[in-house]
């Protein structure tokens, strides 16, 4: 079993996933109060403080789940920029925001003012002694991300992660790292939802665009 911090983590998609593959959260940080109360909910509260909470209603069940007692003591903060004093951990997760990467935006790249966010990952590392940083870093994004800004944002992704000794012969590696599988029998079919709302698809005007700007 491995220990893991989960940055931007949304509603706690790579808590849910490492969790089911045997793993431990021990901290995450999240910007949304939505998402976080979600992440809470899903991830950190306890029987007794489910029930608690079912009996307020909707609008103070949001508000009181944001208190502390309710993370029962995993690490947590709300803004990356402020972020300090991490746990230990064997593992990062991050999916810094998209919006800059996407084709279905603006392609600003790591100049833009959401997706420039994995700085502060870049930053987080690069204050920790090398025997302090994770052994392994779990990082998604776009396929955008490659080809925004020309190119440029990969180039100088790249050189963060070489300098940070995180890359060797143009390939993302970690120190001393392997893995297995975990016999689980889990699979992404699993934790996907059969229904989807139709306002998480693209509209036609959308697509045309995206196919378009490809």
């Amino acid at each position: 079993m491995m220990k893991f911090i989960d940055l931007f983590s949304g509603v706690g998609g790579f808590t849910r996933g490492l969790e089911l593959a045997g793993h431990e959260c021990i901290g995450h940080c999240e910007l949304d109060k939505f998402a976080e109360a979600s992440y809470r909910s899903m991830h950190t509260i306890t029987d007794k403080q489910r029930e608690y909470l079912s009996s307020l209603p909707l609008k103070q069940r949001q508000k009181e789940i944001l208190k502390e007692e309710y993370l029962n003591g995993e690490w947590y903060e709300s803004d990356i920029t402020k972020a300090r004093n991490i746990p230990r951990a064997d593992i990062w997760t991050f999916g810094a925001p998209c919006q800059d990467f996407s084709i279905a935006g603006r392609r600003a790249g790591l100049d833009g003012g959401r997706s420039s966010l994995i700085r502060e990952v870049f930053r987080l590392l690069g204050e920790r002694q090398k025997e302090d940083r994770p052994e392994w870093i779990i990082y998604e994004n776009v396929k955008g991300m490659l080809s925004s800004n020309r190119g440029a944002t990969t180039s100088k992704s790249s050189l963060h992660w070489m300098n940070l000794g995180t890359m060797s012969s143009g390939k993302i590696s970690t120190q001393n790292g392997s893995y297995h599988k975990t016999g689980s029998g889990y699979t992404l079919s699993d934790i996907l939802e059969d229904e989807v709302d139709a306002k998480y698809f693209l509209s036609r005007e959308q697509a045309e665009k995206i196919i378009l700007n490809s």
